[in-house]
């Protein structure tokens, strides 16, 4: 007979792919600061598994979610421990495992309708899913209004999640094809920038745009592609030491994000 924790595992076993994702509605949270922050935003899991030890033994931080996720009637299912170490490829993050539906998709121009001069930061094609759960986390913390993935980055990658520590549930991410995002910018007076290694205005003599902007980031590999840059309305450069040709993507978006809040 299948016990209660074989549906649940199987479930957070399909989000670990995009397809998974998008075919089940759901994605998965790992450990117990991610349930902590979870249920602080008021997002509550379906269900959520329990590793064995921490089920009969919880410790107080473990015991303060259980008591809410009780207080919700969320089910909880304890697993074997050799069971849950497999599902975490033996990550010891707090022995919880979460599955929570995907948020509803963003409609990006009515969004963008109620939201007067705002800060969006554009991920394309930034493809490791721990620089986009950084970026999400770093967007939080330096004042971004909106996270928008473009192609392969994908903030709901376990990974991705995990990266983010809790930002996920902060700040709002829109998913859209670049076509989709230049048409809901193009009504709006969101200026758009994007980062090159050379040759772009220098980013501490950036003008910038009262209306909002949306600052670009592009893959880890090779930037942001020449069709994209020529429909931007600026291309910044960081300064940089001599020897060094280029930031991460996460510290790019920081560095430009950073400045972008100072000057407000």
């Amino acid at each position: 007979m299948s016990k209660p924790w074989h549906t649940i595992r199987t479930m957070i076993e399909r989000t670990a792919t995009a397809k998974g994702r998008a075919t089940s509605g759901y994605f998965s949270i790992e450990g117990t600061r991610l349930h902590e922050r979870a249920l602080r935003a008021d997002w509550w899991p379906t269900a959520v598994l329990v590793r064995q030890s921490v089920w009969q033994n919880p410790g107080e931080r473990e015991a303060a979610v259980l008591q809410q996720l009780a207080t919700h009637n969320i089910p909880c299912h304890p697993i074997p421990n050799i069971e849950m170490d497999a599902l975490t490829q033996g990550r010891q993050l707090g022995g919880l495992m979460g599955l929570l539906p995907l948020p509803q998709p963003i409609d990006l121009a009515q969004w963008l309708a109620t939201h007067s001069a705002p800060t969006l930061l554009a991920a394309v094609e930034v493809v490791d899913p721990g620089n986009v759960g950084g970026m999400l986390r770093t967007a939080h913390a330096l004042g971004a209004d909106l996270l928008v993935t473009v192609g392969g980055s994908d903030p709901f990658h376990p990974r991705a999640v995990r990266t983010s520590m809790g930002s996920i549930f902060k700040l709002p991410t829109v998913s859209i094809t670049l076509p989709e995002l230049f048409a809901a910018l193009q009504t709006t007076a969101v200026q758009t920038i994007g980062t090159v290694a050379e040759g772009g205005v220098l980013l501490p003599q950036l003008a910038v745009s009262t209306g909002g902007t949306a600052v670009f980031m592009g893959s880890e590999y090779w930037g942001l592609p020449a069709e994209l840059l020529i429909r931007l309305d600026q291309r910044v450069t960081i300064p940089m030491i001599d020897g060094i040709d280029s930031f991460s993507v996460n510290a790019a978006a920081a560095i430009v994000l950073y400045e972008l809040q100072r000057r407000k």
